[in-house]
């Protein structure tokens, strides 16, 4: 377990309703419950099968320079970041909370792993940007410089969706605090350096 401040820990459950009472305690049925959380759990596990999948396509697009198989790879990769929403996560938290109330031993300590911050998130800066408007031609280690970058940023995103979804399973509320910005700011960085690296591509490409 973290020892964050904000996570939930075993000493700070109180008022747990006696088991005997639980069916006239809680609104919904346990198994429904017990439903709702498997469905949301797999529901992101699928995401971030998807966002693998989505780094494969990205290497095969620089690596064959094919800019259309990077575009639509960078594509919904910036979808998936923009219809994530916290909400999503913090809900699976509570949903989380509410089973441990039930006793179904969901946060068992035995069962379950500390999950890993991802790192600060990498930019391309400002001044980069306004140099390749300006370059006149391609220069490869800029080029290189843009295809790692992409890989870094779907690589990182990759970190923080599974940081994301180790911490809803254990209700880390600050794991949802620390990671779910980086989403945003991790697409933007793979729209950033796709423009940049299309740009210096540009005579080469069909």
């Amino acid at each position: 377990m973290s020892d964050r401040d904000d996570q939930l820990s075993f000493d700070d459950v109180k008022n747990e309703p006696d088991p005997e009472e639980a069916d006239d305690y809680w609104s919904e049925p346990l198994d429904a419950v017990i439903q709702a959380w498997e469905s949301a759990a797999e529901h992101l596990r699928a995401t971030g099968r998807r966002i693998s999948a989505l780094a494969e396509e990205l290497d095969k697009a620089l690596v064959s320079h094919n800019a259309r198989m990077l575009d639509r790879a960078v594509a919904e990769f910036g979808e998936i970041a923009e219809c994530a929403t916290r909400d999503e996560f913090d809900s699976l938290c509570l949903k989380t909370v509410e089973l441990h109330h039930r006793g179904t031993g969901v946060l068992n300590s035995d069962d379950t792993e500390t999950p890993q911050q991802s790192p600060f998130v990498r930019v391309i800066p400002g001044w980069e940007v306004t140099r390749s408007r300006n370059r006149g031609q391609l220069q490869s280690r800029h080029v290189e410089g843009y295809e790692n970058h992409l890989r870094q940023t779907f690589a990182h995103f990759q970190e923080s969706w599974a940081a994301l979804i180790d911490g809803v399973l254990i209700c880390d509320f600050a794991m949802i605090d620390d990671e779910f910005p980086k989403l945003a700011d991790l697409a933007e960085e793979a729209r950033k350096a796709k423009k940049l690296w299309t740009e210096a591509m540009r005579p080469w490409l069909d």
